[in-house]
C-alpha cells in the first residue's frame, strides 16, 4: 500500500473499488456502446475483448482495494489479452485498432465514475491505466509475434511454391536436350558433346537446389498475405498453346495425346502468368497420371464467368485422396510429387474471386474444373 497517500485518496480508492466491482455489467455495457460502432464495418458481431473484460476489471478493481486498504476482491487470472491480440489478428484488424478496443475501456471506467459522482486522478488514475497498459502490452505482444510467424511462413511457402514451379519447364528442358542429341548428326553430337555434358551438369544442379528448397519444411498457411493478381483481358486460347508448345517434351515422353479445345476467341480478365502457373501444374498432375492416354483442355463461358477444365483419361484419383487433392504437402505415395502444384492452383484461383473443384473416379480419369472472371465487371 502507498503510505504517503491521505485518509480521503485511500478512501477514494475503496469506495472506486467497492463502485466498480458492483457495477462492472454497466462498464461493460458502456465499453461495447463505443466498441460496437468502431467494429460495425468489420463485420464482427461481438468484439472478442468482451470476453476478458469481465478478469481485466476485475483486476483493477482488486488493485484500488489494495491500495485503499479495503476489502480485496478475490484474484482472478488475467490471462486473456495474448488470446485476445491472436484472434483479432487472425480477424484483419490492425494493431492500432486492437490497441483502441482498450483504450475505449479507459473511457468507459471515467464515465461511468463520473455517473456516480467520483472523479478519477492520481494514483486511481494511475492504477487503472497501468492495469489497461499491461493488457495493451501483452496483447499487442501477441499480436505483432503472430505477424512475425506469418510473415516467416509466407516466405517459405513462396520459396517452396516457385521451387516448384520451375521443375515441370526444367524437365522439359532436360528433355529437349536428350531428344536434340538423338537427332543431330553422329559427328555434329560429338563435337557438341562438352556442351551437352555442361548443359546437363548445370540442369542437375538446379534440381538439386530445387530439391532443398523443397524439403524446406513449410507449415499451413494462416489467414492473410493474400496473392494480389495483375489482372488484364486476354484471349486464353494462345496461351493454352503456348503452354503446350512447350511443355511437348514432356507429353510425348509419356505419349500422351494432348488437345486443347477452348474457343479461339475466349478471353478472361486475370493475370496470365498466374493462370499459366495452374494450368502447368493441372496439365503436369494429368501427365502423371495418363501415359499413352489423353488429356484435354476446354473452356466455357456462362454469365459472364468463364470455365476451365483440365480433363484425363488416365488412373484416376484414390478415393481416400479426393477430398485433401488441394491440400499442402498431400501427395500420391504412389507417385513423385511434392504436394506443392494442386496447392498452388487453389490458392491462384481463389485470389481471382474464382472456386476449384475436382471430379475424378479411380482407374477413370479426373476432371479438374476452375472459375475465372470473364471481365472486370464479373
Amino acid at each position: 500500500m502507498n503510505t504517503t497517500m491521505s485518509s480521503e485518496e485511500r478512501c477514494t480508492l475503496e469506495q472506486l473499488a467497492g463502485m466498480f466491482e458492483r457495477n462492472q455489467e454497466e462498464i461493460i455495457a458502456e465499453w461495447r456502446l463505443h466498441a460496437d460502432e468502431l467494429l460495425r464495418e468489420r463485420n464482427l458481431d461481438k468484439p472478442a475483448i468482451t470476453n476478458n473484460l469481465p478478469f481485466l476489471i476485475a483486476a483493477i478493481t482488486r488493485e484500488l482495494a489494495v491500495n485503499g486498504g479495503g476489502a480485496v476482491p478475490t484474484a482472478r487470472e488475467n490471462n486473456n489479452p495474448p488470446h485476445h491480440g491472436v484472434m483479432r489478428f487472425r480477424e484483419g484488424l490492425d494493431v492500432g485498432e486492437v490497441v483502441t478496443e482498450y483504450n475505449l475501456l479507459r473511457t468507459a471506467f471515467s464515465t461511468l465514475a463520473e455517473r456516480q459522482g467520483f472523479s478519477i486522478a492520481g494514483e486511481a488514475a494511475r492504477i487503472i491505466n497501468h492495469g489497461i497498459d499491461e493488457a495493451v502490452r501483452k496483447a499487442v505482444m501477441a499480436f505483432a509475434e503472430q505477424q512475425s510467424l506469418l510473415r516467416k511462413e509466407q516466405e517459405e511457402e513462396h520459396l517452396a511454391f516457385i521451387a516448384h514451379d520451375l521443375r515441370t519447364p526444367l524437365n522439359a528442358v532436360a528433355l529437349l536436350i536428350d531428344e536434340l542429341k538423338e537427332n543431330m548428326h553422329q559427328s555434329a553430337c560429338a563435337d557438341a558433346s562438352e556442351l551437352f555434358e555442361i548443359l546437363q551438369r548445370n540442369l542437375g544442379r538446379v534440381e538439386t537446389l530445387i530439391k532443398r528448397a523443397l524439403d524446406t519444411k513449410v507449415e499451413p498457411a494462416m489467414p492473410g498475405g493474400p496473392l494480389r493478381p495483375e489482372r488484364r483481358p486476354f484471349e486464353l486460347w494462345p496461351l493454352v498453346q503456348r503452354l503446350l508448345h512447350d511443355l511437348h517434351a514432356v507429353s510425348s515422353k509419356h505419349a500422351i495425346e494432348v488437345v486443347n479445345e477452348i474457343p479461339p476467341s475466349l478471353t478472361v480478365f486475370a493475370d496470365a502468368g498466374l493462370i499459366e502457373r495452374v494450368l502447368q501444374n493441372l496439365l503436369g498432375n494429368a501427365f502423371k497420371y495418363s501415359t499413352r492416354g489423353r488429356v484435354t483442355v476446354s473452356a466455357s463461358d456462362e454469365a459472364g464467368t468463364v470455365t476451365c477444365v483440365v480433363r484425363d483419361n488416365g488412373a484416376g484419383i484414390p478415393p481416400q485422396m479426393l477430398s485433401k487433392v488441394f491440400d499442402k504437402r498431400v501427395t500420391d505415395p504412389e507417385k513423385e510429387g511434392t504436394g506443392f502444384g494442386l496447392a498452388i492452383v487453389k490458392r491462384v484461383v481463389e485470389a481471382h474471386g474464382g472456386t476449384v473443384r475436382v471430379e475424378s473416379s479411380h482407374g477413370a480419369g479426373a476432371a479438374f474444373q476452375f472459375t475465372l472472371p470473364k471481365s472486370r465487371t464479373s
